[in-house]
């Protein structure tokens, strides 16, 4: 690319940035986000061409207050971090907090607290749904692990669908938060995130379902990575 032509994309991504950033409306910014991204991606150039924008941005922490138990919760929590350009941490065991640049952090705390619930009232729905057919036929119903098996691939599908987006757009979490974010948690603590799977046949099939929901949950309602 000539510099010429270089510097009016350049310019044309600063001023799409700007618009992210200093925009009341949180759909606004985030669709203006995503066409920086593009931009980006398309004219191959790299975060650091256009760091100097990035830096006038507070680098801030949004904290989501989910409440204990949920393990699965810091798995999510780590996906939508990822793909959103932020970093993750917790405070206790019943706090997500997202640290990125103001907007990137606002968008991915909205986007897991939606997620988060939206999982957990599925997960319930599908165990309630199969415990009712099982006792309509006057069968035994080993429910054991079949809301976590459903999570799990609850958890594949949303990542399988980000992270697709994630990858044509060839962008990476900003330098400086990175290195902002190795200073803020040198002491922070973290968490055992596994949590356990059924392996039966129903177990299969809640995972099967969970991935097909959470893929649907991306598609459907319009959420797109921004990482």
């Amino acid at each position: 690319m000539e510099n010429n032509a270089s510097e009016k994309i350049i310019e044309k991504i600063k001023k799409v940035l700007e618009l992210s950033k200093n925009n009341p409306s949180i759909e606004e910014a985030k669709s203006a986000a995503i066409k920086a991204q593009k931009l980006m991606a398309e004219y191959h150039i790299s975060i650091a061409e256009v760091e100097a924008i990035e830096d006038i941005e507070n680098i801030v922490e949004k904290r989501v207050d989910v409440g204990t138990g949920n393990k699965w919760k810091y798995t999510l929590s780590a996906i939508v971090a990822k793909n959103f350009r932020c970093k993750y941490f917790y405070y206790g065991k019943s706090s997500v907090v997202f640290y990125g640049y103001e907007k990137d952090a606002e968008i991915a705390a909205i986007t897991f607290k939606m997620l988060f619930n939206v999982g957990n009232k599925e997960a319930a729905k599908y165990y309630q749904k199969q415990r009712m057919e099982y006792m309509s036929d006057c069968r035994y119903f080993d429910g054991r692990g079949i809301k976590n098996a459903f999570l799990n691939g609850y958890l594949l599908g949303i990542k399988e669908e980000l992270e697709r987006q994630c990858t044509a757009l060839m962008i990476i979490i900003p330098k400086q938060v990175e290195e902002k974010y190795r200073d803020r948690t040198s002491k922070c603590h973290r968490f055992n995130s596994g949590f356990k799977i059924s392996i039966n046949t129903e177990g299969e099939r809640a995972k099967s379902e969970g991935i097909r929901v959470g893929k649907d949950m991306i598609t459907s309602r319009g959420i797109e990575a921004v990482c």
